[in-house]
């Protein structure tokens, strides 16, 4: 059966980001079967089966932002 947890990710801007978010979430871990946009700054839904990862989830969420906003910092850049 599916879960649901809601998690706050400082500086996460879930309008622009939401979409790199849910892919790495979706790619990263075999048991999130969706990953919902909320209209609470910095907050998403993740659906999974099985043992939350919450660790693992933040760290992803983390490094998909970072990884978003240098690409986004050396286009300008350039």
């Amino acid at each position: 059966m599916p879960r649901l947890s809601q998690i706050t990710v400082p500086g996460l801007h879930v309008p622009s980001d939401w979409r790199a978010v849910h892919d790495r979430l979706l790619d990263d871990f075999a048991g999130v079967t969706d990953v919902l946009a909320t209209t609470m700054p910095g907050t998403i839904l993740i659906v999974y089966e099985g043992a939350p990862d919450v660790d693992g989830w933040l760290d992803s969420v983390s490094s998909s932002i970072l990884g978003r906003r240098n690409r986004a910092g050396a286009l300008r850049q350039a």
